[in-house]
C-alpha cells in the first residue's frame, strides 16, 4: 500500500514553484479527450499550449516544466491503467 504522507504536503513545506502549476495545467490539457487530445508532454505541445493559453514561459523554464509534466503525465497514465483493469471476480 502506498504511503499517503508522501503525496500530501505539510503546512511547513514551501509552496511549489510556478513551473509546477504550469506543468499540471499542461498535463491536464495533454490528457483531454476529443479534438483537443495531445498524446505527449513534449516541447512542441508545450509551446503550442503556452501560446494558445497565453502563458509566458521563459526558455530556461521549459526543461523544468517538461520534467514535472512528464512525471505528472506518467502518474496520470498509471492511474488510468489501474482504473481500466478488471476487478477480479469474487468466488461465491
Amino acid at each position: 500500500m502506498r504511503e499517503l504522507s508522501q503525496d500530501t504536503p505539510s503546512l511547513f513545506d514551501p509552496p511549489p514553484p510556478a513551473t509546477h502549476s504550469c506543468a499540471k495545467d499542461f498535463v491536464r490539457w495533454c490528457c483531454s479527450f476529443g479534438a483537443d487530445f495531445r498524446n505527449s508532454p513534449d516541447v512542441a505541445n508545450l509551446r503550442y499550449w503556452a501560446d494558445k493559453h497565453k502563458v509566458q514561459i521563459k526558455e530556461h523554464e521549459e526543461a523544468e516544466i517538461l520534467e514535472a509534466a512528464r512525471n505528472a503525465f506518467l502518474k496520470r497514465i498509471e492511474q488510468l491503467m489501474r482504473k481500466s483493469q478488471p476487478v477480479s471476480s469474487i468466488p461465491s
